[in-house]
């Protein structure tokens, strides 16, 4: 796993020098203090400053402190902040192969998008992202975006005819619904538990973790794994900060960064078992990925991906992607 990322990184850490003065570096983060992801940065910036000897500390600064994530990425590209974590789908007008990797559908699993971002795809995402001002240092993911509804289980495209669903404002989203013969609604997620009780709509989409902390799971009894999303994030730092350190510095960095994503993918796995099991106590029904004929849902979504892939030789990548093994 993580052969790319790992092979970046020195074959030992160098020693580094005794009078070499502290960095205080900073790390954007929107999520809140106790979600994995801090708990996963907070592991890479325990290791960087242990394998440093306390040369370089690194302020995880949750909760959206430094702003939201285009803020971040704006930041960390200028070098006013350090590191940032942002989403792919979030920076995909910036890099080509952000775009590909949030279509819908692309990969299969978790353990589908692993194998992808370690092999040619991760390689090209990583001089992308320096070729922007940044250096990629890890992958992490929230996990996948699913429907959640309260009519009936989803398990085929036949089942998703003739459901209102929750859209976000964006074409990919409304013309996935579209094509698979739904008919998006879109309305402010804040505004979504009020719209399935009132039946304006009646389903949604969003992670395992939202759709239960939301209150989304009280109105919508049926949550249906298919993964239609499966959108990694990217923990970047400043090229500008970059090559400020030492050799010796940033192979401990690349150390560190391996150790923080071993963490949250582990820590991840644990959560979502935690969420089903609470799901299945409070009486919903997991229909799981295995239980959803997801190549039934793929055939449609096939003209998306030659809608919005403008050219060839992405949407041969595309292609390469879905049947990586």
């Amino acid at each position: 796993m993580h052969k790319l990322l790992v092979a970046m990184a020195a074959v030992a850490i160098l020693s580094l020098a005794g009078n070499a003065q502290a960095r205080d570096l900073k790390l954007a983060e929107i999520q809140k203090g106790d979600h994995f992801l801090v708990q996963s940065e907070q592991t890479l910036a325990n290791k960087a400053e242990q394998l440093t000897n306390g040369q370089l500390k690194i302020a995880v600064r949750s909760g959206g402190e430094l702003g939201n994530e285009l803020d971040s990425w704006k930041k960390v590209q200028a070098g006013t902040i350090d590191i940032a974590r942002v989403g792919l789908s979030s920076i995909s007008a910036d890099i080509p192969t952000a775009h590909l990797l949030s279509l819908p559908y692309i990969f299969h699993s978790q353990a589908h998008m692993w194998k992808v971002l370690d092999g040619e795809v991760g390689k090209r995402l990583a001089t992308e992202l320096q070729q922007k001002g940044v250096v990629l240092l890890a992958y992490y993911s929230e996990g996948a975006r699913s429907f959640y509804t309260n009519k009936r289980p989803l398990r085929n495209s036949s089942d998703f005819k003739g459901l209102r669903i929750r859209s976000l404002d964006n074409p990919i989203y409304r013309d996935l619904m579209t094509e698979l013969g739904a008919t998006p609604v879109v309305i402010p997620f804040e505004k979504t538990a009020e719209a399935l009780q009132s039946g304006q709509i009646d389903a949604a989409e969003n992670s395992l973790d939202s759709y239960i902390s939301s209150g989304h799971s009280k109105y919508a009894k049926y949550f249906c794994m298919d993964e239609h999303f499966i959108v990694p994030d990217v923990l970047v730092m400043s090229l500008k900060t970059w090559n400020t350190l030492s050799p010796a510095e940033q192979s401990a960095l690349r150390t560190a960064a391996k150790e923080s994503m071993d963490f949250a993918r582990t820590r991840q796995h644990e959560v979502e078992t935690q969420l089903i099991a609470k799901a299945r106590k409070d009486g919903i029904t997991i229909v799981e990925h295995e239980q959803i004929n997801v190549t039934s849902i793929e055939g449609y979504i096939l003209k998306l991906y030659t809608k919005y892939v403008t050219n060839d030789r992405d949407l041969q990548t595309v292609m390469d992607i879905i049947q990586t093994k």
